[in-house]
């Protein structure tokens, strides 16, 4: 039997991927959970030169993070323990199952929302989940019995037998027996200069995951949206300044999180302001930004990039379905099947833009396999 260490941070939603990876394996692991104790972290960070979670080591030999885990599993290389029928041998195994429902809609675009509706009119139970943080209200009603909105950021899937799909939240996991993601194409690659280099040496798309590493220290975080404030207020909870860096105009934040940040002492809000390099050999010592005033550098010990771009977002279930270099889903073009039963895909999350005839052959393949 392997011997599996993976080292966490409270609220980290990739360490929930890789242990609910090995848990659906049955495959037993050790975890240490570094949210509170810095001795820990120094030392972790002196063995692998991370400042990252979760960190995994196999029989001693540290593999990396969730990607190359969940890789490792779906490979086979990690042999699972006997267990009796139903068991799970992980920490996890307690874990409360969330709520289920015929389909769960990633995404609340036209596309998600459009399926979701005419799901729901035809006595399905539909949630519609969002991969982001809303910034109102506005359009929360899908507008169709049986739909119901989820405020629930989603961070993978994992397939499980008997046709269900689990959804991985930071709350009690969801499933369902179908699910149609529609997160349309608002990632983006790691085009900001020395960003790629300094990746989990200080560069991080986590503040839950990786904001531990850098309290009492000055860190950035771009972006102008309300996951971006969240995840600002979390880092000025920990850290000794803030600095929120949008390259736009204003931020697109709900008011009440707004106010949250006003009453933040240690955030540092500067807009029209964009990131053009990351500095720093070994890890990340300051960022160059451009804005009114011109270019500036900013002595920061780590970086949060939420910034957003025309990428289709569909990395976050790789570890599930077939996601091209691109970041697109692959799917049959007919019906936006993928390459697992019951998970589905529509719009530009696919590589192209959802037309009528797209949205007709999805909803009539998902109620195929619902049976509704």
């Amino acid at each position: 039997m392997k011997d599996i260490l993976i080292y966490t941070t409270r609220a980290c939603p990739y360490c929930i991927v890789a242990k609910r990876a090995l848990d659906s394996r049955h495959i037993p692991y050790r975890e240490v959970d570094i949210t509170q104790t810095p001795q820990v972290r120094d030392e972790l960070h002196a063995k692998t030169g991370e400042r990252t979670v979760p960190q995994i080591f196999v029989d001693g030999r540290y593999i990396g993070q969730d990607d190359e885990l969940v890789a490792m599993v779906e490979a086979g290389e990690l042999d699972p323990a006997p267990t009796a029928p139903g068991g799970v041998s992980g920490p996890d195994a307690e874990e409360k199952p969330g709520p289920r429902w015929d389909v769960a809609v990633i995404g609340g675009g036209h596309s998600g929302l459009e399926v979701a509706r005419r799901l729901g009119k035809a006595g399905i139970r539909v949630a519609v989940l969002e991969r982001a943080p809303r910034t109102t209200d506005d359009d929360a009603a899908p507008g169709a019995t049986g739909v119901e909105r989820v405020s629930a950021e989603v961070f993978g899937l994992e397939a499980e037998a008997g046709g269900v799909t689990t959804l991985v939240t930071l709350d009690a996991a969801p499933a369902a027996r179908a699910v149609v993601i529609a997160t349309g194409a608002r990632d983006r690659a790691a085009d900001i200069p020395g960003e790629a280099d300094l990746a989990g040496r200080g560069v991080s798309r986590c503040a839950e995951c990786d904001g531990v590493f850098f309290s009492g220290r000055d860190v950035a975080i771009a972006g102008c949206d309300e996951r971006t404030a969240r995840a600002a207020l979390h880092l000025a909870s920990i850290c000794r300044t803030t600095i929120l860096l949008c390259p736009d105009e204003r931020l697109n934040i709900a008011p009440e999180t707004l106010k949250q940040m006003d009453a933040a002492s240690n955030i540092k809000r500067v807009t029209a302001t964009r990131v053009t390099r990351v500095h720093g050999k070994d890890e990340v010592q300051a960022v160059e930004v451009t804005g009114p005033g011109g270019i500036d550098v900013l002595e920061v010990a780590a970086l949060f990039v939420y910034l957003t771009g025309e990428r289709p977002a569909g990395d976050f279930a790789s570890g599930t379905v077939t996601v091209g270099a691109n970041g697109a889903i692959k799917t049959d073009k007919k019906d936006g099947t993928t390459t697992t039963p019951g998970v589905f895909a529509v719009g530009s999350v696919t590589g192209h833009k959802a037309e009528k005839a797209d949205i007709d052959a999805v909803v009539a393949a998902v109620r195929r396999y619902v049976g509704g």
